[in-house]
């Protein structure tokens, strides 16, 4: 999570000036020694010039012979406060390990685990302090890697000192984004305690824990899904299906996700409604069997071309797309909503904002080589959208076989059922009346009213079908 980037304005003042003035000296003619070379890059990132100063700052962690001092460690922290830890991670470990900051520990770990070394991930970063800035990020990925290693009790220790640490940073926080950050931290942490409850069989506490997730949270809309599975292994199916429907709402139109149908096929199969499992197994086998066989050719056409998925998304922001699969197009809107999208964005956006005050400074070598550096930023921001896209494609693509697969199981399901009782005709409720009140389940923290035929915001995640099971 802590690659969310923290965007601060920077005002052209006086001392700003100052220090790109000092730096411009410091650089003369661009033959400097590399102590010379820290000088210019301290003067840079103070005078806010936080890009244009990133080509140097990863030469100058592969170029120094030694570990870097305490100035340059936290010239290094608060260039990645702004620019967050993208463009470092192909940073060699050797360049890595020269700083100390708690940052480099991060980027570190985050390679350790890509690298399927969780226990390296942790000692990396077991000592990095409370206080630093990145320790709300840190504490998030300690959970992780306890709750991956299914420790589930240490998992939720570190997830409760990341919800208690990130509260209590985006109260301190007078920039508005930087307090986003926080709370998106800390209710993905929140998040984190439930998963760990639910992997350790503790469905009641996890049910409640995730309700302790706001509604109008960056990540409520995700974590929908997961209450429904909750209350799928609580065996409350009527509530199961009853989350499920919340993502009918068109405030929801962007969500991509072919498992919300696999599960809602499953809560039928649970309930011996076997018509209604037969009918959602047959209604996405129809609608979407053939896009996502143009989706996979999609995807092979392009290969790994990502500034063609980087112009992809640009276009479908700026409502150009062309002639995009309905398929492909809902995919762009979900992409466009995660949070890593949003963090990746907006630095390019910030990386554009510093090129164009770059432009107005006095001509010289200096700003020459800044611009030539920023250009480069730039290219590497748009190259790694264009990846995040890609991988997003093919994320979800991988999702809907995984959906196919759970599909013909309840296919075969209902199939094997109807050999063995020997229906001849459609099922359905015996009675005629499926609704009743009395199979409605709630708990301390759930309500219950009427649903009245449209969705309101207030209402969305709330509500339950009262269906009698049939088995």
């Amino acid at each position: 999570m802590f690659s969310r980037i923290l965007l601060a304005i920077v005002l052209l003042i006086p001392q700003a000036f100052a220090d790109y003035e000092s730096g411009e000296k410091l650089y003369g003619n661009g033959t400097i020694s590399l102590s010379g070379y820290r000088r210019t890059i301290i003067e840079l990132v103070r005078g806010g010039s936080y890009y244009s100063v990133i080509p140097w700052m990863k030469d100058y962690l592969v170029k120094s012979s030694g570990p870097l001092d305490g100035e340059m460690d936290k010239v290094f922290d608060e260039l990645v406060i702004h620019t967050g830890v993208k463009v470092f991670e192909t940073l060699p470990e050797s360049a890595l390990r020269k700083s100390r900051s708690g940052n480099s520990r991060y980027i570190l770990a985050k390679r350790l685990i890509k690298a399927g070394k969780p226990e390296e991930a942790l000692n990396e970063i077991k000592n990095v302090s409370a206080d630093h800035s990145a320790y709300p990020f840190v504490a998030h990925m300690k959970g992780m890697i306890h709750s991956n290693l299914q420790r589930y009790s240490e998992a939720e220790v570190h997830f409760k000192d990341c919800v208690r640490i990130s509260d209590r940073l985006s109260g301190k926080s007078s920039y508005r984004i930087q307090k986003e950050q926080l709370e998106t931290n800390r209710d993905y942490c929140t998040a984190g305690i439930a998963r760990a409850q639910f992997a350790g069989g503790q469905y009641k506490k996890a049910e409640l824990t995730y309700l302790d997730i706001s509604k109008d949270s960056f990540v409520w809309p995700e974590i929908l899904f997961e209450e429904a599975w909750t209350s799928y292994y609580e065996k409350n199916y009527n509530r199961t299906l009853g989350k499920l429907v919340s993502y009918k709402a068109p405030v929801f139109n962007f969500i991509f996700n072919p498992e919300v149908e696999v599960l809602k096929g499953l809560t039928y199969l649970k309930m011996c409604l076997y018509e209604d499992a037969k009918t959602t197994a047959d209604t996405f086998y129809n609608e979407l069997l053939n896009p996502s066989k143009e989706l996979r050719s999609f995807i092979l056409s392009h290969g790994k071309d990502y500034r063609y998925y980087y112009g992809l998304m640009a276009d479908h922001e700026a409502h150009k797309a062309g002639n995009v699969s309905p398929m492909v197009d809902h995919i762009l809107r979900s992409i466009k909503k995660d949070a890593a999208f949003i963090e990746m964005k907006g630095a390019l956006s910030a990386a554009v904002a510093e090129y164009n005050q770059l432009t107005k400074k006095s001509s010289g070598n200096m700003q020459s080589n800044l611009l030539k550096n920023i250009k480069t930023v730039l290219d590497e921001y748009r190259t790694i959208i264009g990846a995040y896209v890609r991988a997003g494609m093919v994320s979800k693509y991988a999702e809907l076989y995984s959906a196919f697969q759970g599909m013909s199981f309840i296919k075969l399901e209902v199939l094997a059922v109807r050999k063995e009782r020997l229906y001849d005709t459609e099922l359905g409720p015996v009675n005629g009346k499926r609704g009743e009140v009395k199979y409605i389940k709630q708990n301390d923290k759930q309500y219950f009213w009427t649903f009245n035929g449209e969705f309101w915001a207030d209402e969305l995640g709330d509500y339950v079908f009262a269906l009698r099971s049939e088995c």
